[in-house]
C-alpha cells in the first residue's frame, strides 16, 4: 500500500503539488477558525447550584439548604464529588463530574435532580443553576469611569445593571455579565415603632399593605364605536420612572381606616432612597468603583468573544452620558503575548531549520524540497485540530514547536536518500540516456530511493506517536492541560510522515536535477531576482524587518539584493553533486569515519562512554551520593575510602537528586493577591483594608493597575464571603521594571506592604492559577490539610490541633500555616419564648418575622420604573437597629393589640458561630492551608507531612506531640499536587508499557530481537542526557518535564532505526564470509547514513533553540518541556556509534560461535563455486 502511494506520487508530481496547495489553503482557513486561548481550559467539569436565601445565617443555610441539596445531588449519574459552601444569605453547591461526561448533559441531569430536591427546601427558596461556563470563563473585567462632571456610585450601578450588563450579555459567546461595586438603589421604609404603637398597627399589617400597593391588573377589552380598547388598571409604584413619585406613592399607601380616617405609611414611617444591603464591593487603584465581569460561555473562542465584547463596548459608549468603560483585566493581552511567543518561536524554528538544511546540502532546490514540508505539515495539523476540536494555546502550539525538528527529520531522510541516488545515477548512466527514457529512469530512481527508507520513516513515526500514549492516559487537570500538546504533536508528526513520502518524492522528481544554463542566462536571472527582491524589500516589508532586527531599511534592502543575486545564480547553475564533493558531508564523514572504525575495533572502550553517561543520568535523577554508594562499599572492602580523596565529596554532590513540583504556572504578567482577614471583620472594615492595600500596592514601581474586590460578584462562579479580599495586580512591561527586579521580587514586595495588622500573608498565585487551585480543592492556597467531621465546634478544635502539628514540621514555613476559623463570627441570637408569645396571640414564626423585618429588613416588592427595577425594604429606624444593648427593648405591636418590648417575647444572647461552612460529599470540612519552605520538592514535602500527621496520631495520648482526633474524623492532604501524584502513579506503569510497545515496533521492522535491542539503546542514553541537563539547569520535575521526556523517547530511536535499517539492507546485498567483512560493511553503511542522521540531530537541536531562549509569555511552560528533549538529543550522537557497534558485535559473536544466520547461509557453496571457476 505504501509503495503504491509512493509510486503514484512520483508518477503524478504536479497533481501532488496541486493537492498540497489545496490542503495548505484549507489548513490556513482551519488556522483562522481554531479557538485561541492562553492555556487549555483546565477548569473542572462542574455544575454550580446557587440558592439565595437573603438574611439567613450560614448555619441555617447549611442545615436547611446546602446539606439537603448536597445529599440529593450525590445521586446524579457521573458525579465525582459534591462540594458545598454555606455563606450569609447564599448556598453554593458545586457538582464535579468526570471529564468524559458532556457538560450540557451534566447540567440537564443536575436540573432534573433539583426538581425533586426542591421539595426538601424551605418555602420560597429556589435553587438555580449557575451560568453555562467553567471557572476559567471570567475573561474580562471592566470598570465604569464617571464623566468629568461626576456621577454617583448608585447612578453608575444603575447604568451597569440596566444598560451595560444587558448590552454585553447579548454578545454572542457571553454566558453572563456579573455586576460588582457601587450601590443598588433602594426605597427604604424606616418604621418608627412608637408610631406603630400609637396607631395600633402591627408590622405584618404594614407589610401586607405595601405588598398590595404595587400591582397592575388587566380587565380584558371593551368595544366601542367600532374600536377595541384594552383595559388596564395601573397600580405599580413610580410607573413613569419618577423617583419622587415612587416615594410619594409609597408614603400615600393606606394601611387601614380607623373611624373613617386613613392611616398612611407616612404616618408611621419615613420613606427615603438609600443603598441596598451589599455583600460585594470593588476598588480600582484605591478608589471605590463600579464594574462587571464578563463570563464566557463553555466551549467558545476566548479571543473572539473578547473582541466581540470590545466591539460592543465601542458601540455603546457614545450613548452612556460620558461614562467610559475601562477594561482592567483583559485575558486577550495574555493570549496575544502567549501566542506571539510561540508563533515567533515557530517562525524562527522554520528559518533556522531551512538554514541548517541549506548549509548541510549546499543545494537550494533540495533545501526547498525539505523546507516546504514544514509549513505544509503544520497547516495539515491545523486541519486535524479543527476537526478534533483542539484549540490553539500554549500547550498545543508547544507540541508543534517541539515537533518541528522531528517533522523535518522525515523529509531530510527521504530527500537525502533521493539526492544520493540521483547523484549516483547521473554520475553512472544518467548522462547516456535522453528524452523519455531518461525521465522514466529518473522516476524509477526517485521511487527506489524513497521506498528504500520509507519503512524506517514509518517505524520512526510510529514510535514517536506511540510514545505519546501516556499523555492520553492522564486524568483531571493534567489531562486537560497536556492532551492538546499530545494531539498536536501527533498530528504534526503524522503530517510530516505524509509529506515525507508524498510531497518530497514528487517535488524531487520535478526539482532535483542538475541545471546546465549558460553563465549569461544565469547572470541575467540573478540580476533580475536581485532587483525584484530588493524592490520588494524596500517598498513592502523592509521597514518591518528592520524594526524587528533593529537595522536600517537600506541594510535590509541590500541583504535582500545579495540573497536574490546568489539564489538566482545558484538556481540556474547548481547541479547534483556526489556526496563526497559536498564540503559539509566530507567534514562529517571525516570526523565520523575514524571514530567509527575505532569503535568497531575496540567495542568495550567505545561502549564505556555511553555507560558512563547512563551512570551520570541516574545520578542526576536519584543523586550521585545514592548511585555511588555501592562503589564506595566495594572500595571499603579493599581498604579504600573514596570520601577521603580530595574533591570526591564535592564532585558527587554536583547532582544531589531532582525534586518534584506540583504545577508549572504560566507567567501571566499579573498577580492574584488573596490575603486572609480575621473572620469577625465587618464589611466596612474589610473595605478600608482593601483600599489601604490597593493604595500601598499601587505605589510599587512595577505595578500598573490594582483592581481589588471584597465579597462576591453577582455570579454563581464566585462563592466568596464578604470579608474575602481578591486583588488583581497588573504589572507593567518588564522593560519598565527596576534593574534586577523579578516577578517574584514584586510579589514579595506586595506581601510586605499589604500585610497590615490582622491580615495573614497570601500564597503566591496568579489569576488563572488561583482559579484553578480554588476550583480543584476549594481553598485559596496550593496546599492544605482537609479535616472531615460532623460537628462544627469539634471540627474547629481539630483544625487548630492539626495546625499546631503542622507548625512543627521541618518542611513547612510556620508563618503560612492558616487554619480555618470555623467559629469565628460573632452572632446575636434570639430565642423565642413560645409560651409568652402565645399569651399575646403570636406564634414563634410571627415573632421571628418581626425580628427579621424590624432588624434585618425585608424586601417586600420591586418597583417597575420602565426597564429598571428597584427593591422596597421595610425595617425599623437605624438608631434602633444598631445599638446591640437596646435591641431587646424594641417595642412590638402584638396581634392582640398589646405593645410589649421584644425581651418579653424572646431572650437575646451573643455568641460565636461560623462565618462560612464548607462541606464535601455531605460531610463538614475545615482546611489548614500552608506553604512549604523549599527545603524539599513539593511532592516530597507533602509525603513528609502526611507521614508526620500519621505518626502524630499514633503517638500515645500522653506524648506532647500527640494529635488526637475524635472518632469518625479524618485527614486528607488536598491541593493542586494531587494531580501530580495521580499522574506519577499512572506514568509509572504506562511509560514502561509504551517503551515495550516501541521495542515491539522496532522488532517488527527487523524481525530480530538483539538488533531491536541495539536500536532501543537510544532511549536510555537519551534519557540520561535529558536528566543531566534537567539537573544542571536545576529544573524541578513535574508533569511538563515528564511530557518532555515522553517526547524524547519517540525521537531517541529515529537515528538508530535509520542506521540499522541501512546496515541490514547492505548486509543482505553482500556476501559475508568473515568478521572483517562484517565490520567493513557496517562501516560503509555507517558512513552512508551518518549525514542524514547528523542532519536530523542538528536540525532537532537547532529547532529547539528558539524555544529555549524565548522570554515572552508562555516561554517558561514550553521551555520546561524542551529542556529534556534538548539534553537527550545532545546525547543522541552516541547512537551513531552504539547501534553499529552493537550490531557488529552481535553478528561477530554469531559468526565466531558458529551460529547460523541468513546473512552468511550458503557462503561456503559460493566460495567453492568461485574456486572451481578460478581453477577452470
Amino acid at each position: 500500500m505504501l509503495n503504491l502511494l509512493i509510486r503514484f506520487c512520483v508518477k503524478e508530481p504536479w497533481l501532488v503539488v496541486m493537492l498540497t496547495i489545496g490542503v495548505s489553503v484549507g489548513g490556513w482557513f482551519a488556522f483562522k477558525q481554531v479557538p485561541i486561548d492562553a492555556i487549555p481550559n483546565v477548569g473542572e467539569n462542574q455544575v454550580i447550584v446557587l440558592t439565595p436565601w437573603p438574611g439567613r445565617s450560614p448555619k441555617d443555610i447549611e442545615d436547611q439548604v446546602t446539606y439537603p441539596l448536597s445529599v440529593s445531588l450525590l445521586a446524579v449519574p457521573g458525579a465525582e464529588s459534591v462540594r458545598g459552601k454555606s455563606m450569609f444569605g447564599y448556598s453554593f453547591v458545586q457538582v464535579t463530574f468526570k471529564d468524559s461526561i458532556d457538560f450540557y448533559w451534566a447540567r440537564s441531569r443536575v436540573s432534573e435532580q433539583l426538581g425533586s430536591a426542591a421539595s426538601q427546601l424551605p418555602d420560597g427558596v429556589v435553587p438555580q443553576l449557575g451560568p453555562d461556563a467553567t471557572g476559567l470563563g471570567q475573561v474580562y473585567y471592566y470598570t465604569l469611569q464617571p464623566p468629568e462632571d461626576g456621577m454617583s456610585l448608585a447612578e453608575l450601578r444603575s447604568l451597569q445593571d440596566f444598560v451595560v450588563k444587558y448590552e454585553l450579555q447579548a454578545v454572542e459567546g457571553v454566558s453572563e455579565v456579573a455586576s460588582i461595586g457601587g450601590y443598588v438603589r433602594q426605597y427604604q421604609i424606616e418604621v418608627d415603632p412608637d408610631k406603630l404603637r400609637f396607631y395600633n398597627v402591627s408590622l405584618d399589617k404594614l407589610a401586607m399593605a405595601i405588598k398590595g400597593s404595587n400591582l397592575d391588573v388587566g380587565a380584558k377589552t371593551v368595544e366601542s364605536t367600532g374600536m377595541e380598547f384594552i383595559v388596564r388598571g395601573k397600580g405599580f409604584l413610580g410607573t413613569d420612572g419618577d423617583k419622587s413619585k415612587a416615594v410619594s406613592d409609597i408614603e400615600d399607601t393606606v394601611i387601614l381606616q380607623r373611624d373613617g380616617v386613613p392611616v398612611r405609611v407616612s404616618d408611621v414611617a419615613q420613606v427615603q432612597l438609600g443603598p441596598d444591603f451589599r455583600r460585594g464591593a470593588l476598588d480600582y487603584n484605591g478608589a471605590e468603583a463600579v464594574g462587571g465581569v464578563v463570563v464566557m460561555r463553555y466551549g467558545e473562542n476566548p479571543r473572539v468573544v473578547i473582541d466581540r465584547v470590545k466591539a460592543k463596548i465601542a458601540a455603546i459608549e457614545p450613548a452612556l452620558k460620558g461614562v467610559k468603560i475601562h477594561g482592567v483585566y483583559d485575558r486577550s493581552g495574555l493570549i496575544d503575548e502567549t501566542m506571539a511567543t510561540l508563533t515567533h518561536a515557530l517562525r524562527d524554528e522554520i528559518i533556522i531549520t531551512a538554514c541548517i538544511i541549506l548549509l548541510f546540502l549546499l543545494h537550494i532546490r533540495s533545501s526547498f524540497v525539505v523546507a516546504i514540508c514544514l509549513p505544509a505539515a503544520v497547516l495539515m495539523s491545523f486541519i486535524a485540530m479543527h476537526f478534533v476540536g483542539v484549540e490553539a494555546n500554549i500547550m498545543s502550539l508547544a507540541g508543534i514547536a517541539i515537533a518541528i525538528g522531528t517533522m523535518v527529520d522525515m523529509a531530510i531522510i527521504v530527500s537525502e536518500n533521493i539526492y544520493q541516488h540521483l547523484a549516483d545515477w547521473e554520475k553512472e548512466d544518467g548522462a547516456t540516456k535522453a528524452g523519455a527514457d531518461r525521465e522514466k529512469s529518473r522516476t524509477e530512481v526517485v521511487y527506489e530511493a524513497t521506498i528504500e527508507v520509507a519503512p524506517a520513516v514509518v517505524t520512526a513515526v510510529l514510535t514517536t506517536i506511540v510514545s505519546f500514549l501516556p499523555v492520553f492516559f492522564l486524568t483531571g487537570r493534567d489531562y486537560r492541560l497536556f492532551s492538546p500538546l499530545a494531539y498536536t504533536k501527533t498530528f504534526a508528526i503524522a503530517a510530516a510522515m505524509i509529506t515525507a513520502v508524498t510531497i518530497v518524492p514528487a517535488l524531487s522528481r520535478i526539482m532535483l536535477r542538475s541545471a546546465n544554463y549558460q553563465k549569461l542566462s544565469a547572470a541575467m536571472a540573478a540580476i533580475s531576482l536581485s532587483g525584484l527582491l530588493a524592490a520588494m524589500s524596500h517598498f513592502l516589508w523592509g521597514d518591518d524587518l528592520g524594526g524587528y532586527f533593529g537595522l536600517e531599511t537600506w541594510s535590509i534592502t541590500v541583504a535582500a539584493g545579495v540573497i536574490g543575486l546568489v539564489a538566482g545564480w545558484q538556481l540556474l547553475r547548481e547541479r547534483i553533486r556526489p556526496i563526497e564533493e559536498i564540503p559539509s558531508s566530507r567534514f562529517v564523514r571525516w570526523i565520523y569515519a575514524a571514530r567509527l572504525r575505532h569503535a568497531l575495533n575496540h567495542k568495550a572502550f567505545a561502549l564505556s562512554f555511553p555507560a558512563m553517561l547512563l551512570v551520570l543520568g541516574l545520578g542526576a535523577y536519584f543523586g550521585l551520593p545514592a548511585i555511588l554508594q555501592p562503589v564506595e562499599r566495594t572500595a571499603r572492602v579493599f581498604g579504600a575510602e573514596l570520601n577521603d580523596f580530595p574533591g570526591y565529596v564535592d564532585a558527587k554532590h554536583v547532582f544531589t537528586g531532582l525534586q518534584s513540583d506540583d504545577w508549572i504556572a504560566l507567567d501571566e504578567g499579573s498577580w492574584f493577591y488573596m490575603p486572609t482577614l480575621y473572620p469577625a471583620a465587618s464589611f466596612s472594615q474589610a473595605m478600608q483594608v482593601l483600599q489601604t492595600q490597593d493604595v500601598l500596592i499601587g505605589q510599587i514601581p512595577e505595578v500598573k493597575d490594582v483592581l481589588g474586590k471584597i465579597g462576591r460578584v453577582e455570579s454563581a462562579l464566585d462563592p466568596a464571603p464578604a470579608a474575602m479580599v481578591e486583588t488583581y495586580v497588573m504589572l507593567k512591561p518588564e522593560s519598565e521594571w527596576r534593574e534586577g527586579v523579578t516577578a517574584r521580587d514584586v510579589w514579595d514586595e506586595i506581601n510586605k506592604v499589604a500585610t497590615l495588622p490582622g491580615v495573614t500573608p497570601a500564597s503566591a498565585l496568579q489569576p488563572i492559577e488561583g482559579r484553578v487551585v480554588m476550583l480543584q480543592s476549594g481553598i485559596k492556597a496550593p496546599m492544605a490539610i482537609r479535616v472531615y467531621g460532623d460537628d462544627l465546634k469539634t471540627l474547629a478544635s481539630a483544625a487548630m490541633d492539626v495546625a499546631g502539628t503542622l507548625k512543627k514540621s521541618p518542611v513547612i514555613n510556620e508563618g503560612t500555616v492558616n487554619p480555618d476559623i470555623v467559629l469565628g463570627k460573632p452572632y446575636i441570637e434570639f430565642t423565642v419564648d413560645r409560651e409568652a408569645a402565645s399569651r399575646y396571640g403570636m406564634s414563634a414564626s410571627m415573632v421571628n418575622q418581626v425580628i427579621e423585618t424590624a432588624l434585618g429588613g425585608m424586601n417586600l416588592i420591586k418597583t417597575v420604573e420602565g426597564r429598571e427595577r428597584y427593591p422596597v425594604r421595610l425595617r425599623y429606624n437605624r438608631d434602633l437597629r444598631e445599638r446591640i444593648d437596646q435591641l431587646n427593648r424594641l417595642p412590638v405591636v402584638t396581634h392582640s393589640g398589646a405593645v410589649v418590648p421584644l425581651e418579653e417575647l424572646a431572650t437575646l444572647e451573643t455568641t460565636w458561630g461560623p462565618g462560612a461552612i464548607n462541606s464535601e460529599n455531605g460531610r463538614l470540612v475545615a482546611h489548614v492551608s500552608f506553604m512549604t519552605n523549599g527545603s524539599q520538592g513539593d511532592l516530597e514535602s507533602v509525603t513528609a507531612i502526611e507521614d508526620q500527621l500519621r505518626e502524630a496520631q499514633s503517638l500515645p495520648p500522653t506524648h506532647p506531640d500527640h494529635l488526637g482526633l475524635p472518632a469518625g474524623y479524618s485527614l486528607e492532604a488536598v491541593g493542586s499536587f494531587r494531580n501530580q501524584i495521580e499522574a506519577n502513579l499512572r506514568l509509572m506503569w504506562i511509560i514502561p508499557v509504551v517503551i515495550v510497545i516501541n521495542l515491539l515496533l522496532i522488532y517488527f521492522e527487523f524481525r530480530n530481537l538483539p538488533i531491536a535491542m541495539a536500536v532501543f539503546t537510544g532511549i536510555p542514553v537519551a534519557f540520561a542526557g535529558g536528566m543531566i541537563l534537567v539537573a544542571w539547569m536545576e529544573v524541578e520535575l513535574n508533569t511538563a518535564v515528564w511530557v518532555g521526556f515522553i517526547a524524547l523517547f519517540g525521537l531517541a530511536v529515529d537515528d538508530g532505526v535509520v542506521m540499522a535499517t541501512y546496515i541490514h539492507q547492505l548486509l543482505q546485498k553482500r556476501k559475508i564470509t568473515s568478521v572483517q567483512e562484517i565490520r567493513d560493511t557496517v562501516y560503509e553503511a555507517g558512513l552512508k547514513r551518518i549525514r542524514p542522521c547528523m542532519m536530523t540531530t542538528v536540525t532537532t537541536l537547532a529547532a529547539l533553540v528558539p524555544v529555549l531562549i524565548a522570554t515572552g509569555r508562555g516561554a517558561d511552560v514550553a521551555r520546561a518541556m524542551a529542556i529534556p528533549v534538548f539534553g537527550g538529543m545532545l546525547a543522541e550522537p552516541f547512537t551513531s556509534f552504539i547501534v553499529p557497534t552493537l550490531y557488529s558485535a552481535y553478528l561477530e559473536m554469531k559468526m565466531r560461535f558458529g551460529f547460523e544466520d541468513e546473512l552468511w547461509e550458503g557462503t561456503e557453496e559460493i566460495a567453492a563455486v568461485e574456486e572451481v571457476k578460478q581453477a577452470a
